[in-house]
């Protein structure tokens, strides 16, 4: 089926995106690539904040989820090297964490996360956020940080 012109499977939110996870735990790491796979995104993984700064510059990614509490630096941190260098300063980047209270979402909204997915993440969440994050920078093929 196609609406104007687009497949369904051209209209899967992450199609055509790349997305950097940054995270420290092979298990929750593998278990968001998967689902982000299973969307459309080529996925790249960093183990802590320093590597996913590395790979960021290298890989230029549509999209960031990055945890928060991680070894070496962690997402506070990286947001907030992330968020000065003008390259990067408007690439959306969502905390992918544990801590989900109220006050950890407002942590997150101030340090200049663009959303939060709080672990556990199931399929219909990250579809959704994914689609309301990446469809609002424009259309979902040829997504990649500015230059």
């Amino acid at each position: 089926m196609s609406v104007r012109g687009l497949s369904l499977n051209s209209l899967s939110p992450a199609k055509g995106t790349t997305v950097l996870v940054v995270e420290d735990h092979a298990d929750s790491a593998d278990a968001m690539r998967q689902i982000l796979t299973s969307l459309g995104a080529r996925v790249v993984l960093a183990g802590d904040g320093l590597e996913g700064l590395v790979v960021l510059k290298r890989e230029r990614p549509s999209i960031v989820l990055c945890d928060l509490r991680m070894p070496i630096m962690d997402g506070f941190q990286f947001i907030g090297h992330l968020r000065a260098d003008p390259r990067f300063a408007r690439l959306p980047v969502l905390a992918f964490t544990a801590l989900g209270d109220g006050d950890d979402l407002m942590k997150t909204w101030q340090a200049g996360f663009d959303g939060h997915l709080t672990k556990p993440v199931d399929y219909d969440t990250v579809a959704s956020t994914l689609e309301r994050v990446l469809w609002a920078q424009g259309p979902p093929t040829g997504r990649r940080a500015s230059a």
